[in-house]
């Protein structure tokens, strides 16, 4: 299947060394009044009450969405949610305009579909999101906005709804909202929706949905693909679990590798799916909203980390994934006296490594090199495990998971 390549850009001249994501004030205030403040006598029930759904999540077991759990849902699991979903969107933020603007050329809504959707966290993502775009382009502001929540939880999507209200009242869009409580595993989206979404995003599901059943979760990939609009995008989100969430998602990539977007810069097989005790995941640091630090401080707890492992697919064949190019898939390894990272590309996962005194300024970027980055590598020598730099070795930034414009120095 043939992709247009893109030309090699012009390197990223702003570059924050560490970046660490601070969640949204505004949408921490939303959070707040929806549990109802974060004084002591009411965080600590919370915190121990989400705390145990942590526990149960990371054994393998679900729990139901109702009028016991979902205000401990949205206290602990919402902030991480929005914020994975929120990358993820951001990062195909110029996709996501193309899709605006063919929507408005065409004098039509944009259909944006929440599957098994919860709370809405990937929904109220995507408004913020919209919301740094229509500062930027003003034009997309006449677009109308269709934003439908499915899940089988009638009380996590009325919670969910009330969130979505308030996130979007002063974002300058036109929204209709609608819900639709199903089964996800059985939705029939272009029946229920009565059109093809543009947009369709299953965030934190798979194993809720299918459990370990990986041929149910492709079956239902590809009949999802396959019901969204032509140039529409269809987008996968998973906690960093090696041996669950994070293994569905190479699966279903290996399935359906014709229609990957990202985070691949090749078509071959999945090389991490090769590697034992090895799994693809991107993750950052972040400052979480004080109301959930309070209360796993109360508790003695962790706030969840931002680390997750994603999928983006789409039928439209005019979508380069940056080919020949790589995608680095660890965090930076500083040492006294050298920078080494991961890699995946179509020659597989190689370890790089450049010593400090060969930096120079064809290679400057990789000081600022992040996990999730698509770079652009030149000539290096092979070593016995690992390729190493030289000063006259090539490097180039060319673009970001973790959006820069969203981080704070």
């Amino acid at each position: 299947m043939s992709r247009v390549q893109i030309p090699l850009p012009a390197p990223k001249t702003k570059i924050i060394k560490n970046r660490t994501f601070h969640f949204p004030e505004e949408v921490s205030k939303i959070i707040d009044g929806i549990i109802g403040g974060w004084k002591r006598d009411l965080l600590l029930p919370l915190a121990k009450a989400s705390f145990e759904l942590a526990e149960i999540f990371h054994r393998g077991e679900n729990f139901p969405l109702n009028i016991q759990t979902v205000l401990p849902y949205i206290y602990y699991f919402f902030p991480r949610t929005f914020s994975s979903t929120f990358f993820v969107l951001s990062s195909i933020e110029d996709v996501i305009r193309d899709i605006m603007h063919k929507k408005m050329n065409e004098k039509k809504d944009l259909i944006f579909v929440d599957l098994s959707a919860g709370v809405c966290s990937s929904s109220a993502a995507f408004i913020y999101l919209l919301d740094f775009m229509a500062r930027e382009n003003k034009s997309l502001k006449d677009l109308k906005i269709r934003l439908v929540v499915q899940d089988i939880s009638d009380v996590a999507l009325d919670f969910g709804l009330k969130i979505l209200h308030q996130i979007s009242k002063n974002v300058p869009f036109k929204f209709e909202f609608e819900k639709i409580v199903s089964d996800a595993s059985r939705i029939s989206i272009k029946k229920e929706i009565g059109e093809n979404p543009d947009i369709a995003v299953l965030s934190f599901s798979l194993y809720d949905i299918f459990h370990t059943d990986i041929d149910g979760m492709i079956a239902w990939s590809d009949k999802v693909l396959k019901s969204i609009s032509d140039y529409g995008i269809f987008v996968l989100i998973e906690p960093a679990l090696k041996k669950r969430n994070s293994l569905f998602i190479m699966k279903i990539r290996n399935a359906l590798r014709d229609y990957v977007v990202a985070p691949c810069t090749h078509y071959e097989d999945c090389p991490v799916l090769k590697i034992q005790d090895d799994w693809c995941h991107f993750g950052t640091k972040w400052v979480p909203p004080l109301s959930l630090s309070r209360g796993m401080n109360l508790i003695g707890g962790r706030v969840p980390e931002i680390n997750f492992s994603y999928l983006i697919l789409s039928k439209n064949k005019e979508f380069s994934r940056w080919v020949n190019f790589h995608r680095v898939v660890s965090h930076k390894l500083e040492e006294k006296g050298r920078i080494r990272f991961w890699t995946c590309s179509s020659s597989g996962k190689n370890l790089f490594q450049i010593l400090k005194k060969n930096i120079s300024d064809k290679n400057s970027d990789i000081e600022y090199v992040q996990s999730g980055d698509v770079v652009f590598i030149g000539s290096t020598k092979n070593r016995d495990n690992f390729y190493e730099f030289d000063e006259n070795s090539e490097f180039k930034m060319i673009s970001s998971l973790f959006s820069l414009k969203f981080f704070e120095r």
